[in-house]
């Protein structure tokens, strides 16, 4: 598992470069600032679970960072994040590790408690910025859709100065069209 680990993670850095070098030969003014698409998917809607549980269902997510400067739309950082334990069953969690089982090892799948919040989009975005970072990649344009707050991580890491790019967000058209089409579904005055 840590190898392919390894493999995804050298081949994200070399499509950075990559997008680098082609904005480079675009001439563009500053090559390491780039347009950025982000989301979350949960392995069950978060919504899910309204009315029937106080928690929410989704156990495992992948947030998913892909340039917009070419028509590939190519990966450039990925977060996941496990709330299940491969090796044991038990749901008790340790209060010292934060793991589903005292016995887990580094080894274990789980990768955040079962108390944390699943659905925190800011905090896995802005881990996704930060390792795009380590590439001195920026982001000039992020496109999310309405209810995303990783439009505030970029932001706020422009704020803290460890960004000189101010991003700007656009919402994205799939998002955007569903929600003005619902909005017109429910408007009585339509």
């Amino acid at each position: 598992m840590k190898q392919i680990e390894q493999i995804n993670k050298q081949d994200m850095k070399r499509r950075r470069n990559d997008i680098i070098e082609i904005n480079k030969l675009r001439g563009k003014e500053n090559p390491h600032a780039i347009s950025v698409q982000m989301d979350g998917m949960y392995n069950n809607p978060l919504y899910s679970g309204v009315g029937r549980t106080p928690f929410q269902p989704a156990t495992q997510t992948v947030y998913t960072a892909a340039e917009n400067e070419t028509s590939k739309h190519n990966i450039l950082a990925l977060n996941i994040k496990n709330k299940l334990c491969s090796k044991h069953s038990s749901l008790d969690v340790d209060n010292d590790s934060g793991r589903l089982h005292e016995d887990c090892t580094d080894e274990c799948s789980a990768n955040i408690p079962m108390v944390k919040s699943i659905g925190n989009e800011y905090t896995w975005a802005r881990e996704c910025l930060l390792d795009l970072k380590e590439d001195a990649i920026e982001i000039e344009h992020l496109v999310t859709d309405a209810d995303s707050s990783a439009y505030k991580a970029a932001l706020d890491l422009h704020n803290e100065g460890i960004n000189n790019v101010e991003p700007e967000n656009f919402l994205d058209t799939r998002h955007l069209s569903d929600h003005v089409r619902k909005g017109a579904k429910s408007d009585k005055t339509l």
